[in-house]
């Protein structure tokens, strides 16, 4: 499956004050659009290959609890636990052969819904999501597939000053996953993405012990919740609770609603 990371996720009442809180850092952070039949909006942060943090906020509660999108399902259930990451995206730029690998692993594929935005210069952005059912409800939930209306390489040509930050030269580098239990989620994402079991590295760092798995060019960390040194909202149990950004000017760890951002050289 010939998939790249895509984005994270980050639910907040306010995606405007986590902009600024990154504005203030010294990235460039943007007001994104919004998503009417959804009831959400949403800021953002791009970094090198087209990744990139999504605030994502409601804009009327009660049409998001109404939609069929389970990426704003699982935003709704999230919300009731508080701010936080909610979910990841891995880039594809067919969505149709991502359905047969995940049919292929006798997992079900749920959509591709399409999904759109007016930007605030009036341009219509396009894409189509694909989610996995996951009866699991004990575990760390699967990734979403997303596949955009334009061409990478167009996307990248037009977002290329979005990428720039005054800071330096950051780049999103790995994704940290507080998990109940490891053993089921290592199985799960080794399952789906094909990852040998030789390729699962152990390590330690100032947020605990993690396994690390490479996927779609980026790396996941997997941090058994029992194992973790620093002091985590027990409400994101089973979530991304960490986002690793490399190429900045100093080592330094911020909490910005309820989420943590590893800032290193």
């Amino acid at each position: 499956m010939n998939v790249t990371f895509d984005h994270i996720v980050h639910f907040t009442k306010s995606p405007e004050e986590a902009k600024t809180a990154f504005q203030l850092i010294g990235f460039h952070a943007i007001n994104g659009g919004k998503h009417p039949s959804w009831g959400t909006y949403n800021c953002l942060s791009y970094f090198t290959g087209l990744r990139y943090i999504e605030w994502i906020g409601f804009t009327d509660f009660d049409q998001a609890k109404t939609s069929d999108n389970v990426l704003i399902q699982q935003i709704v259930a999230d919300s009731s636990k508080g701010e936080g990451f909610s979910q990841l995206a891995f880039r594809t730029d067919d969505i149709y052969s991502v359905i047969a690998h995940i049919q292929s692993k006798g997992l079900k594929p749920i959509g591709p819904f399409s999904g759109s935005r007016t930007r605030e210069d009036g341009k219509v952005l396009s894409w189509s999501m694909l989610f996995i059912e996951d009866k699991q409800n004990d575990t760390c939930r699967y990734p979403f597939f997303i596949q955009w209306g334009e061409p990478e390489e167009a996307r990248a040509t037009e977002m290329a000053p979005l990428m720039q930050h005054s800071i330096g030269s950051p780049s999103l580098s790995y994704i940290g996953m507080n998990v109940s239990h490891l053993d089921e989620p290592l199985q799960k994402y080794c399952h789906l993405f094909d990852v040998p079991r030789q390729s699962v590295t152990q390590s330690k760092d100032e947020f605990g012990a993690y396994s690390e798995l490479p996927i779609g060019n980026i790396a996941i960390r997997l941090y058994e919740a029992k194992s973790l040194t620093a002091p985590i909202d027990h409400a994101l149990i089973n979530r991304p609770f960490l986002c690793g950004i490399t190429g900045m000017p100093e080592n330094k760890i911020v909490h910005i609603k309820n989420a943590v951002y590893h800032f290193s050289t």
